[in-house]
């Protein structure tokens, strides 16, 4: 019987690219020749995501076998000083999220980027912080004079931090920011204004909870192409969103008040729109039907796709389409020739962080 040393590298290879992440993981520990095929194979690993909980259970040869493979994403929901530092061995990680219960302050985050400078995606637990340093995302590199930093994805959970200009300066070419306020009711200042004044480039934006969207309107890059809102909103702010963001072409409206007469506006506002996301219970026929004047629009996400179809019963809920619902969204179709795609649902929140 044929040993598996006497067999071609690249016919195991071929093998295992055809096994799940498990199965891989379980195949490497059978001997130490299938180990070393996986590990210095890193077109095997490419997508791999690694989610690290307890520190005690990594020594240096396990950090050393996720930096041979080039592992692209780690999640870290139990964070510990340590356990940073050997993320900081995976520099070609290119997304990282640090996520905790608030046991944990780093002062700043400058000494992990130094070492991941082709990060690109950044989720942040930020319930310890009430100011951040002026270096917090200030790495060597940057300040050396070196490569700028890569980043083009920021989520900030829990936020509430006092931050400047200056601190914000590194992240200048930032394209996508998206805030959990920490608080529903909001403090005295409005710390989104900052971020906008330095994010110039920003192209998409989702914010949820903090201040009225009146607070921080008027300071909206034009450059802005997507926007998602779960904020308290009136009409009058969404035409300042219009004169600041005239090419916005995604949008997802999650208004603490009524949406029910904002629907209607949102062909004038926002003529470049191609997807939408809105809930449509309280919203009239017309105002849905209307959505057929945005020319460019190709999908429509209907968010609260339930109904009860017993108004005597009003415990019992269906979630699917109400027959009124469906009926609207095959005469939205007809009216644009079945160019818009209508997609329902009733159970995900979007709005929810998207954690491994």
């Amino acid at each position: 019987m044929t040993s598996a040393l006497q067999l071609p590298a690249e016919l195991w290879l071929h093998v295992f690219s055809f096994l799940s992440w498990r199965d891989k993981l379980s195949v490497r520990g059978t001997c130490s020749h299938f180990k070393h095929l996986l590990d210095n194979s890193r077109p095997m690993w490419r997508g791999f995501s690694v989610v690290l909980q307890r520190f005690s259970l990594y020594n240096q040869p396990f950090w050393r076998s996720l930096a041979q493979r080039h592992v692209g994403s780690v999640s870290l929901t139990c964070l510990t000083s340590h356990l940073l530092a050997g993320v900081g061995q995976l520099t070609r990680l290119t997304s990282l999220l640090l996520h905790h219960d608030g046991s944990l302050h780093i002062p700043t985050l400058s000494g992990v980027l130094t070492h991941l400078t082709e990060l690109k995606h950044l989720s942040l637990t930020m319930i310890t912080y009430k100011t951040l340093s002026h270096d917090f995302f200030s790495p060597a590199h940057l300040t050396a004079g070196g490569s700028t930093l890569q980043l083009s994805d920021l989520q900030l959970m829990d936020y509430d931090a006092v931050v400047t200009q200056e601190v914000l300066q590194p992240l200048s070419h930032l394209h996508s920011l998206s805030i959990f306020h920490l608080y529903s009711v909001p403090g005295p200042t409005c710390h989104l204004k900052t971020w906008l004044l330095s994010l110039s480039q920003l192209r998409s934006l989702s914010v949820h909870g903090g201040h009225p969207l009146a607070a921080y309107a008027d300071f909206l890059p034009s450059s802005l192409l997507s926007l998602t809102l779960y904020v308290d909103l009136q009409a009058e702010d969404l035409q300042v969103v219009s004169r600041r963001a005239p090419h916005l072409e995604h949008l997802h409206l999650e208004p603490w008040s009524s949406s029910s007469n904002l629907i209607g506006l949102l062909p004038q506002l926002f003529p470049h729109l191609r997807t939408l996301r809105i809930r449509h219970h309280h919203m009239s026929d017309g105002d849905f039907l209307h959505l057929q004047l945005l020319q460019h629009l190709h999908t429509v996400e209907v968010l609260d796709s339930y109904h009860r179809p017993d108004p005597s019963d009003p415990s019992r809920v269906v979630y699917e389409p109400s027959p009124l619902l469906l009926r609207l969204i095959s005469d939205l179709q007809e009216l644009t020739n079945h160019r818009v795609r209508v997609i329902t649902s009733s159970r995900r929140d979007p709005l929810n962080c998207h954690c491994v």
